[in-house]
């Protein structure tokens, strides 16, 4: 009896084994595609372009430190000039003076227009600008199909081509 019992339990569990994989079956089945309509996002997109041209700039001259040199070379050239005009007379030394006085100033203001002045050069001068670009990308598919008597819908990644591929699953109905 005992035999009967264990046999009678290993056949109810081989049939509820069975039962179970005849309650779920699943295969896949192609059927075919209706509709494809590409998913598209737009990205926009900043271009740099570098524009250049030439610009006339006005350069000043650097003024550097006052010098001496000019004043002083005016006062040897103005002595040393007026000290001629006066050869021979008492009056030298004092023509030599005011000759001095007058060749310094003179070096000292072609010494300090020397320092003052401009002049113009062409440079070229570079600018960025952007380009805005819209660009679309195509990041999916909405697929139409037909199973049965019925038009479905679903989103891929990749164009499916002709047949899309179905996973089914059959159960029996209670």
């Amino acid at each position: 009896m005992d035999y009967l019992m264990k046999l009678a339990g290993c056949s109810s569990i081989l049939l509820l084994g069975s039962m179970a994989n005849a309650e779920t079956h699943r295969t896949h089945v192609q059927v075919p595609v209706t509709e494809v309509e590409p998913l598209v996002q737009v990205v926009t997109r900043k271009i740099p372009h570098e524009t250049c041209g030439d610009e006339r700039v006005r350069v000043e001259h650097a003024r550097r430190g006052r010098s001496a040199t000019p004043s002083i070379l005016g006062a040897l050239v103005g002595g040393a000039l007026a000290g001629s005009l006066g050869h021979n007379t008492r009056a030298q030394p004092a023509i030599a003076v005011v000759g001095a006085v007058l060749g310094a100033s003179v070096g000292s203001d072609i010494g300090r227009n020397r320092n003052r002045g401009h002049y113009y050069v062409t440079q070229q001068r570079c600018e960025i600008d952007y380009e805005l670009r819209d660009e679309e990308n195509i990041i999916g598919y909405r697929v139409s199909y037909l199973y049965g008597d019925n038009i479905y819908q679903t989103q891929t990644r990749e164009h499916p081509g002709n047949t899309i591929k179905l996973r089914v699953e059959l159960s029996p109905a209670d």
